[in-house]
């Protein structure tokens, strides 16, 4: 077994930190595309379209796309050290 020098261990811990943040906010901008293409879906066939809705071309910058909580748009309150609803620490 490996043993991790206390230096280690808090560069480990931090790697994960920055890595779990970079995951929630794709997952962010992940759901909120969902939602778009969700609301595409369910959308009526415009008149005279020639293209099906589950086939336009979906264009959705992401810095443009909405987050899945308006207040705290990449979870930075919990990145900083705040901690959230099912967040580590509770």
């Amino acid at each position: 077994m490996v043993q991790l020098t206390p230096d280690q261990l808090v560069a480990e811990f931090q790697d994960a930190v920055v890595e779990l943040y970079f995951a929630r906010k794709r997952i962010a901008n992940l759901e909120a595309e969902n939602a778009d293409l969700t609301a595409r879906l369910t959308a009526p066939v415009p008149a005279g379209a020639t293209v099906p809705p589950q086939e336009m071309p979906v264009e959705m910058p992401v810095e443009a796309a909405p987050v899945a909580d308006p207040a705290d748009p990449a979870g930075e309150q919990w990145f900083s050290g705040g901690q959230g609803q099912g967040e580590p620490g509770q």
